[in-house]
C-alpha cells in the first residue's frame, strides 16, 4: 500500500511539472546559446610584430593579428545567438584597439557574425543572416594590439595554432624631454578620430593616412641614410562609408602634410611626436610648419597641388570610386576627391592620393609666407627651429629635401585627412556615432581602421517624439482627390516580422496637405504606441532590437506611387535602432496620385438578355494605334440588361497578364510602360457585334456623363479615369406608304396604323403610326409614336426601346380611306408580321403598305311576274358613254322572285377573267351602263342602289360607296314584249309554232275520224 502511495506521489508530481513547464515556457535547452567552437576550422593563423615580425614585442609596440577560419556546414539546429570562440593574446598583456565589431567589415547594418574580445578570446555570435547560409567559409579577421605590459610565454591564441609571445620592458616615455618624445608606434596603423564640434550639430572625423610608411622614413634613414627606399603604393585611395544620419559638410575637406622632427640620437633618431616649427610649452616659433594644409575649405590656397573636387554624375558607386581612384593617374598625379550618394541617403567620400610617395608631389615644394619670411620652405622651417640641435637639422634637411638621403627622396608619403559631417537632427540625436575608413592601394591591397565618437546634440524645439510620420498626396493644394482614401503603413524588419500598424488620423481628401500617421501595436489599432516615455511598455524601445534595422511600408497602395522620405528629403524608408543614439525619426510619405482606369460595360434595351455576351476592347496609342491594353468582359444572362459590368485590362492579347498598374508594372522580370506620360489613349471595342455602341469618359458640372473615349495619361497628377461603354440594342424597323391607281386622290390623306404584340394573347397594341399622302406613286415613311394621340414627345426614334427581341409584331393600317390596303415584306398570310432579331442587320425590316384604289361596283338579276318559268342564263353587257363594251355579265336564274348576283367578265368564254377589282378596268369619273341582251322577250327594269330607275352609273374611286345595278325581268302569262329587239323575234317564232302545231292537230283529227279510227 505504502508502494502504491508513493507511485501515485510520483505520477502527480510529474503532472504538475509538465504542466508548469509547459505553462511558464522552461525549456533548458533553449535558455543557453550553443557553443560550436569544436565545430570551427581555422585555416590559417598568424601573430607576430609589426612592424618587424617576430614574436617579441616591447612595450609600446603592435602586434597583428589575423586568423581564417570556417564553419562548414552550419551545425544542424544552430540558431540566432549561438556563438563560437577563438583565443587571442590575453588583454592583460596587450590593448586591443578595436574589441568588438561585425563581420563582415563594413556591413554592420546586416552582418553575419558579431564578435568581441573578451578574456583572452575573440567570442563570434552568430546573426540571423548567418542562420540563412548552408555554411559559413572563407572567413578572416585582422586585429593590431599594443603591448603594455611585460610577460613570456604568452599563448598567441588561434585555438592552440598561433606561437608563444613575449613583451620586454620598452623606453620609458617619461624619461623624455617634451621637444624629443617619438611618436607612438601605435598610432602609426591608419586610424580615425572624431570630434564634436562646439555649438553645433556636427562632428569633425580626421584620419592619418599612411603613417606606418612615413615612419618607416626615420627608421630607414637612420639605419642607412637613404638606401632602403619606402616601396611605392599606387592609387591610394582613402574611403569613408559615412554612417546613416551624417553627411559631408560642403566645402570642409581639410588635407595636411605631416612634418614631423627626428628625435636625438639618445632617442634612437626615431620619428618624433612633434612638427617642424611647432611650439613647445609656449615658446614661439617663427616659422610653424606644422600641419602643413594644401587643401583648405574645399578650395585652393593658391598652391597648385590642392585637390581637385570630382562628381559623381550618372555613375554608379562602382564607376565613380574607380574613377576617383585613377584619376591622378590619368591627370599627372593631380590629387582628388569626390562625394558619392548613394540610393538609400547615405555617402562616401573618397580621397585619391596617387601614388605613394611617388615622384610628384615633394616637401621642397611646400611654401608659404611668415612673417619676416615670405615664400617659406621646409628647409627654412628646419633653420629656425629653435628647439633642433645640428645633427636634427641636417637628418631633417636630408629626410624631407630632395636627395638621394632620403628615403622618399623627398616626396610626401602621409597625410592627415579631414572634413566634417553634419548629423540629421532630428532624426538622429546625442549618442554614439560609429565610422569605418578603409585605405585601398596597389591592385588588392587595403588597411581598415574604425572608431567611434559620443556627441551631445542640440535639439532646440525641437519636438521629442521617437517617430513622426505624415502622408501627403502630391498635387496642387486643396485639390480634391479623385477617390478619398484612409492610407495604411507597417514597420517591419528585414524579414517581414511586422511590429507596427499604421494609419492615417483621418481620410485624406485633398492634395498638398499633411496629414498625420498614428501608429498602434496592433492590426486592428486599439493600441498605440508610445513616442516619449520610454519606460512605458508600449514604447519603441520596448520592442524593438538594438542595431536592427527597420522598414516603413505603405499596405495597399492601391496604384498610388509611393515616395518615402525623411526630413531632409532623402527617399528612405528604414532607420537603425540604436539604444546608444536618442533618436527622433520622420519620414513623409508622399504619394502621387495613380492613374486609374476603370471601365464599364453595360447593355441597355428593354427584355431579357437571350444569351451570354462576351466584348473585347483594345486601349490603343492615338500615335500609331499600336495597343497598349487589351480588354474584356462577359455579361451574362443573369446578369442581364442595363447592369454594368466591369472590363478587365490586360498587357497581352491571351489576357494572361493583369493590368494593376497603369503607370507601368514589372512583366516578366523587365520594367514594362502601360502608358507613356503625355501620350493620348483611345478605346475601342473590338467588335461591336451589331450593337450601337457609345463611349463616356468623364462627368460634367451635373454629373451627367460625358461622351468620349479618350484619355491623355498624366503622370504628375494622376487621378482617375472611368470609361463607360454603353451597347444599346439595335433593330431597324420601318414602314412606308404608297397609293396607286388611276383614281383621282384628293392631296392630304392621312392613313392611320398600329403595331400590335403577337406573342402576348391580348395582341395589345405598343406603337401607333401614321402617314399623310399627297399624291399617288409616292413612297413615304410612316411615323410612329407610343400613343394613341401621335404626340410628337412619344415619337419613336429607337424601336429597339420599344419592340421586345423574339416578339412577333404584325402591322395593320386602321384607316384606309377607303383604298385598299397590301402589304410587302414582312411574313404571314398578309406579309405584314416580323420577328425581332435584336443587333443583327441583316434582320431587320421594312415593310410597304400599298393602298390601291377602290371601287364597289355589283349587278344583281331577278325574274318576277306570273308566267312560266324553269331557269335561265340571262347574259349582259358594261359598256361606256361611247358604247364600247368594257364587261361582260352573267347571271344564272333558277327561280322566280330571286336575286342573284350577276358575274363579270372581260372574256365571257375564260372563267380566269373574272372581275374583282374594278378599278383596273374603270376609269374614275367616267359614265357606264348596263345592258341586258338576249332578253328573250321579258320586260325588263333597271334601277340602281336608291331604287331610281336607270340603268348608268359613274364611277366614284374610293368613296367607300357600293354602287348597284339592279336588273329585273317581269313575264305574265301571254307574255307580249313589250319594246323591239330581239325579244320580239323570238315572240314571234314561238307563236308561229304553236299556230302551226293547233292546225296540224286539227287535221289529224279529221283524218281519223273519216277513216273511222
Amino acid at each position: 500500500m505504502k508502494k502504491q502511495r508513493i507511485k501515485v506521489l510520483s505520477m502527480v508530481i510529474l503532472l504538475l511539472s509538465t504542466f508548469i513547464v509547459g505553462i511558464f515556457g522552461v525549456h533548458p535547452k533553449k535558455a543557453l546559446a550553443a557553443d560550436w567552437t569544436s565545430e570551427i576550422n581555422i585555416t590559417d593563423y598568424i601573430v607576430e610584430k609589426r612592424p618587424g615580425g617576430g614574436t617579441s614585442v616591447e612595450t609600446g609596440q603592435q602586434i597583428y593579428i589575423r586568423m581564417d577560419f570556417e564553419l562548414d556546414p552550419l551545425p544542424e539546429g544552430a540558431q540566432v545567438g549561438d556563438t563560437f570562440e577563438i583565443t587571442v593574446p590575453n588583454d592583460w598583456n596587450f590593448d586591443y584597439f578595436n574589441t568588438s565589431g561585425y563581420l563582415p567589415k563594413g556591413e554592420s547594418d546586416d552582418p553575419m557574425l558579431a564578435y568581441k574580445i573578451e578574456g583572452g578570446k575573440v567570442i563570434f555570435t552568430l546573426c540571423e543572416r548567418a542562420i540563412e547560409q548552408d555554411r559559413l567559409y572563407d572567413g578572416y579577421l585582422e586585429m593590431w594590439a599594443v603591448a603594455r605590459k611585460e610577460g613570456t610565454g604568452i599563448d598567441g591564441g588561434g585555438n592552440g595554432k598561433g606561437p608563444e609571445l613575449e613583451v620586454t620592458p620598452g623606453p620609458d616615455p617619461t624619461q623624455y624631454p617634451p621637444e624629443d618624445r617619438p611618436f607612438p608606434d601605435e598610432s602609426k596603423y591608419l586610424n580615425k578620430k572624431g570630434k564634436p564640434l562646439n555649438g553645433e550639430n556636427a562632428i569633425h572625423w580626421s584620419s592619418l593616412v599612411n603613417y606606418l610608411d612615413y615612419g618607416q622614413v626615420f627608421d630607414n634613414y637612420t639605419q642607412d641614410q637613404g638606401t632602403t627606399k619606402i616601396l611605392d603604393k599606387q592609387k591610394g585611395l582613402l574611403v569613408d562609408h559615412l554612417v546613416p544620419g551624417t553627411h559631408f559638410r560642403e566645402n570642409s575637406l581639410s588635407v595636411t602634410v605631416p612634418t614631423y622632427i627626428i628625435t636625438t640620437d639618445a632617442v634612437g633618431s626615431r620619428m618624433g611626436d612633434r612638427q617642424i616649427g611647432e611650439n613647445i610649452e609656449g615658446v614661439p616659433q617663427k616659422i610653424n610648419f606644422s600641419n602643413f594644409e594644401i587643401e583648405k575649405e574645399g578650395g585652393t590656397n593658391g598652391n597648385p597641388s590642392s585637390f581637385t573636387k570630382l562628381d559623381q554624375g550618372a555613375m554608379t558607386y562602382d564607376e565613380f570610386q574607380d574613377y576617383v581612384q585613377e584619376y591622378p593617374d590619368n591627370n599627372g598625379q593631380q590629387r582628388a576627391y569626390g562625394v558619392y550618394t548613394h540610393a538609400d541617403g547615405t555617402e562616401t567620400v573618397l580621397i585619391a592620393f596617387g601614388t605613394l610617395p611617388g615622384s610628384t608631389h615633394y616637401y621642397d615644394d611646400l611654401k608659404r609666407d611668415y612673417v619676416d619670411f615670405p615664400n617659406a620652405d621646409i628647409h627654412q622651417a628646419i633653420d629656425e627651429d629653435d628647439s633642433l640641435t645640428d645633427v636634427q637639422k641636417a637628418q631633417l634637411h636630408d629626410i624631407y629635401g630632395k636627395s638621394d638621403a632620403s628615403p622618399t627622396n623627398g616626396a610626401i608619403s602621409a597625410y592627415t585627412v579631414g572634413f566634417t559631417v553634419d548629423i540629421d537632427v532630428p532624426e538622429y540625436g546625442s549618442g554614439l556615432y560609429e565610422n569605418d575608413i578603409d585605405f585601398l592601394y596597389n591592385e588588392n591591397e587595403s588597411e581598415h581602421a574604425e572608431t567611434e565618437t559620443e556627441i551631445e546634440v542640440i535639439w532646440g524645439d525641437v519636438d521629442g517624439d521617437f517617430l513622426k510620420a505624415y502622408k501627403e498626396v502630391s498635387g496642387d493644394e486643396g485639390t480634391e482627390l479623385a477617390e478619398s482614401k484612409v492610407f495604411e503603413f507597417t514597420i517591419s524588419d528585414r524579414y517581414g516580422n511586422i511590429i507596427a500598424y499604421g494609419k492615417t488620423v483621418q481620410e485624406v481628401t485633398q492634395k498638398g496637405v499633411e496629414v498625420e500617421i498614428k501608429f498602434y501595436r496592433d492590426a486592428a489599432y486599439t493600441i498605440p504606441i508610445e513616442n516619449v516615455n520610454k519606460d512605458d511598455p508600449n514604447h519603441w524601445s520596448q520592442f524593438m532590437v538594438d542595431g536592427r534595422w527597420y522598414y516603413i511600408n505603405e499596405v495597399g497602395a492601391d496604384g498610388y506611387e509611393v515616395h518615402i522620405q525623411d526630413t531632409n528629403g532623402k527617399v528612405t524608408n528604414q532607420f537603425k535602432y540604436n539604444s546608444r543614439q536618442d533618436h527622433r525619426w520622420r519620414f513623409f510619405i508622399i504619394n502621387k496620385e495613380p492613374i486609374k482606369l476603370e471601365a464599364e460595360k453595360k447593355i441597355l434595351g428593354i427584355g431579357d438578355l437571350l444569351e451570354d455576351k462576351m466584348f473585347e476592347f483594345e486601349l490603343r496609342d492615338t500615335r500609331d494605334q499600336s495597343v497598349a491594353a487589351y480588354g474584356k468582359t462577359e455579361i451574362t444572362t443573369t446578369d442581364g440588361k442595363n447592369t454594368g459590368k466591369k472590363i478587365t485590362f490586360y498587357r497581352d492579347a491571351a489576357y494572361t497578364t493583369e493590368i494593376t498598374n497603369w503607370k507601368k508594372m514589372e512583366i516578366n522580370g523587365q520594367e514594362t510602360v502601360i502608358l507613356e506620360d503625355g501620350v493620348t489613349y483611345e478605346l475601342v471595342e473590338v467588335d461591336n457585334q451589331g450593337y450601337e455602341v457609345t463611349y463616356y469618359n468623364g462627368k460634367d458640372s451635373a454629373g451627367e456623363l460625358t461622351e468620349g473615349n479618350t484619355y491623355t495619361a498624366d503622370y504628375e497628377n494622376g487621378g482617375k479615369i472611368e470609361f463607360v461603354v454603353t451597347n444599346k440594342d439595335t433593330f431597324d424597323f420601318g414602314a412606308n406608304k404608297k397609293v396607286e391607281g388611276t383614281g383621282a386622290m384628293a392631296s392630304g390623306k392621312t392613313y392611320e396604323f398600329e403595331l400590335k404584340d403577337l406573342t402576348a394573347s391580348s395582341e395589345p397594341t405598343v406603337a401607333y403610326g401614321k402617314v399623310t399622302i399627297n399624291q399617288k406613286g409616292q413612297q413615304q415613311a410612316i411615323s410612329f409614336f407610343t400613343t394613341a394621340d401621335y404626340d410628337p414627345a412619344n415619337a419613336i426614334t429607337d424601336f429597339s426601346t420599344v419592340l421586345e427581341e423574339g416578339h412577333t409584331y404584325r402591322l395593320v393600317e386602321t384607316e384606309t380611306q377607303h383604298y385598299h390596303p397590301v402589304y410587302s415584306g414582312g411574313t404571314g398570310t398578309n406579309h405584314n408580321e416580323f420577328e425581332v432579331v435584336y443587333n443583327d442587320a441583316t434582320k431587320n425590316i421594312t415593310l410597304q403598305t400599298e393602298n390601291q384604289d377602290t371601287f364597289n361596283f355589283k349587278g344583281y338579276k331577278k325574274v318576277t311576274g306570273d308566267g312560266v318559268f324553269e331557269g335561265e342564263t340571262f347574259t349582259f353587257h358594261l359598256l361606256d358613254s361611247n358604247d364600247q363594251i368594257i364587261a361582260y355579265g352573267k347571271a344564272e336564274v333558277t327561280a322566280k322572285d330571286t336575286e342573284i348576283e350577276i358575274d363579270f367578265y372581260t372574256d365571257l368564254s375564260d372563267a380566269s377573267t373574272k372581275i374583282t377589282d374594278w378599278t383596273d378596268l374603270l376609269t374614275d369619273g367616267e359614265t357606264y351602263h348596263l345592258k341586258e341582251v338576249n332578253d328573250s322577250g321579258y320586260a325588263i327594269t333597271y334601277k340602281n342602289q336608291a331604287g331610281e330607275e336607270t340603268n348608268q352609273f359613274t364611277a366614284q374611286f374610293n368613296t367607300g360607296n357600293t354602287l348597284s345595278i339592279h336588273v329585273n325581268n317581269q313575264r305574265g302569262k301571254v307574255p307580249l314584249p313589250e319594246t323591239g329587239g330581239e325579244g320580239l323575234r323570238q315572240q314571234i317564232i314561238l307563236a308561229s309554232c304553236i299556230i302551226v302545231l293547233v292546225l296540224l292537230s286539227a287535221g289529224f283529227i279529221e283524218y281519223c275520224r273519216k277513216a273511222g279510227v
